[in-house]
């Protein structure tokens, strides 16, 4: 007791936190992340002072996945607390308003912008008028509100210096102007990701002098540019320096043409510059005539490839898989979805990839367990999609866990499974994405596991998993409190308690479905209104009435309810 008391008064007198200079302090907490600064700034004032000057200093802040107590107020506050050295900013603005911008750090140079779904051009305006001198990076996600293509005309005009625009909203923007836009007035432009462009949008990049070295592109409507010979000589024609590429066709358009051996081949003209390439066909497709052998020729003048796509490329199979993995050493991400490779290719993809992190096989349907199983072998991976494939098996499982405890993201659905594949995913400690929809033998004991194991579990869909019920959810509502995305469709034995767990336990949850959970009643609307950060709920087939949806949608008018299929 004695030596209690004394060193409670050495402390007092100021040998404790209280006596150390508050730059060490900083430099302490510097380092770590910023969830622990405020864990750090609730234990004293000492601390929380050190964590308010940690701020000052930082230059890249992530706040995609704050969730709602990222409101107007607490931006203001937390911008007068950032220094002079912020350079990158990701903002999740679903609870800010237009102005709240007007409150952006000064000398920001990369600003990604999500959750952008009730705004105006007033948030562009503010953007532009704060960002202009230094802006080079900009990307937007946004899916509703009343912004226009004028908005970001204005961010072109304004911010001249960017290099790098990234945009994905809704089908009632003009995206196509957006992007002429920006390729007008920022000469510098080389990297580009966009959906829905078309052949004039192109063009007009071209006509600009635009040089592109970086291009994402998703085609979601028909009149949109396709995934062809003619677009892959246009887009090789205007990008001397190409290192990325990456179409992805999700339209339901087969078009004349497609993809041959001549297209798959002139993409060997950018060999010496080209480190990405994924070209994904659409899945109804039946215009890709590549052979083998072209893919062969392709990988062996691009051996600088690390991130490589070919899906729905039904010709495909193991030789030129062969010839990828062995010209191309340093492969970090391959995926292969829909076509026809075998185990021998995994089994040469285990052996000779080292720097392997992520692999989607997603519906490849002449794999075996033995293939599967092959996987585990790599000890680097982080991400796997074995969605829909064959040979997904609790052994083949248990293998993929066990050899790659690194594992961040798990695509397991329609597998033939048992909550024994759950006991070795629980493993997984870094786990945040688990799919697990189809798999019907599961039950509430493995989700029991999960919830232990996989603390930092942000997305799973348990969809049409038919023995998981109230039990189960809530073992993961209490065991996984970061979930942001949950997909519960089909599950009939749930109720709304399941719903209270999850609007309760789990602040950040922005999307929730549960299609076909026959079993909620009106009461379910009460726990959704618990849920602050909630963006999305699909309620379609439950027992609900039309009072009960209307008062919910008053209350909460800027969440996406959707009823029966139709949203509101």
């Amino acid at each position: 007791m004695e030596v209690e008391n004394r060193a409670a008064a050495s402390f007092n007198a100021g040998s404790g936190l209280a006596s150390l200079p508050l730059e060490i302090l900083v430099r302490v907490l510097a380092p770590l992340h910023r969830q622990d600064w405020a864990r750090a700034a609730q234990a004293c004032t000492v601390l929380r002072a050190a964590c308010i000057s940690v701020l000052g200093t930082v230059t890249s802040l992530d706040l995609k996945n704050a969730g709602a107590w990222l409101d107007d107020e607490c931006f203001r506050l937390l911008s007068t607390r950032l220094g002079d050295r912020l350079r990158r900013l990701e903002l999740d603005c679903w609870h800010l308003s237009d102005g709240s911008l007007a409150n952006l750090p000064d000398g920001l140079e990369e600003l990604a912008l999500c959750g952008c779904d009730h705004h105006s051009d007033e948030m562009l305006a503010n953007v532009a008028q704060l960002t202009h001198k230094t802006l080079w990076r900009f990307a937007w996600s946004g899916f509703g509100g009343n912004v226009t293509a004028a908005g970001f005309q204005d961010i072109a005009l304004k911010c001249r210096n960017i290099t790098s625009f990234m945009i994905d909203s809704g089908s009632g923007m003009d995206v196509n102007s957006v992007v002429c836009a920006v390729a007008s007035n920022c000469p510098a432009l080389s990297e580009l990701s966009a959906y829905d462009l078309t052949t004039k949008t192109f063009s007009h990049i071209s006509s600009c002098r635009v040089r592109l070295k970086r291009l994402r592109h998703k085609r979601r409507v028909g009149w949109a540019l396709p995934v062809t010979n003619f677009t892959l000589f246009l887009l090789i024609s205007m990008s001397p320096m190409l290192e990325e590429l990456h179409l992805v066709d999700k339209s339901d358009v087969d078009d004349s043409g497609g993809v041959t051996d001549i297209g798959l081949l002139a993409l060997t003209e950018r060999s010496s510059t080209l480190r990405t390439l994924k070209l994904k066909l659409a899945s109804s497709s039946s215009s890709e005539h590549c052979s083998e052998v072209a893919v062969m020729e392709l990988a062996s003048s691009c051996k600088h490839l690390t991130h490589v796509e070919l899906s729905n490329f039904k010709r495909l199979s193991d030789p030129p898989v062969y010839e990828l993995i062995q010209r191309c050493p340093k492969l970090v991400d391959l995926t292969l979805d829909g076509t026809p490779i075998t185990d021998a290719s995994l089994d040469l993809l285990a052996s000779h990839s080292r720097f392997l992190r992520c692999v989607s096989i997603k519906g490849c349907k002449k794999l075996s367990e033995a293939g599967l199983k092959a996987l585990g072998q790599c000890d680097t991976l982080e991400s796997v999609n074995a969605g829909q494939a064959s040979g997904v098996t609790d052994a083949a499982v248990v293998a993929i866990c066990t050899g790659n405890p690194g594992l961040k993201a798990l695509v397991l659905s329609h597998g033939n499974l048992s909550d024994m594949s759950l006991q070795s995913v629980a493993m997984c400690n870094h786990m945040e994405e688990l799919a697990l929809h189809g798999c019907s033998r599961i039950s509430n004991s493995g989700l029991a596991l999960i919830a232990t194991g996989c603390v930092h579990l942000r997305f799973i869909s348990l969809s049409y998993c038919d023995h998981v019920s109230d039990s189960g959810v809530m073992s993961l509502a209490l065991g996984c409190p970061r979930l942001l995305k949950v997909r519960l469709d089909g599950c009939r034995l749930l109720s709304n308690p399941s719903v209270r767990a999850l609007c309760q336990n789990c602040p950040k949850l922005r999307h929730l479905s549960l299609q076909y959970c026959v079993k909620l009643s009106d009461n379910v609307f009460q726990h959704l209104l618990a849920a602050p950060s909630l963006r999305f709920v699909d309620l379609g087939r439950a027992k609900l009435t039309a009072d009960g949806i209307m008062s919910y949608r008053q209350q909460r008018p800027l969440v996406e309810l959707c009823i029966n299929g139709v949203p509101g």
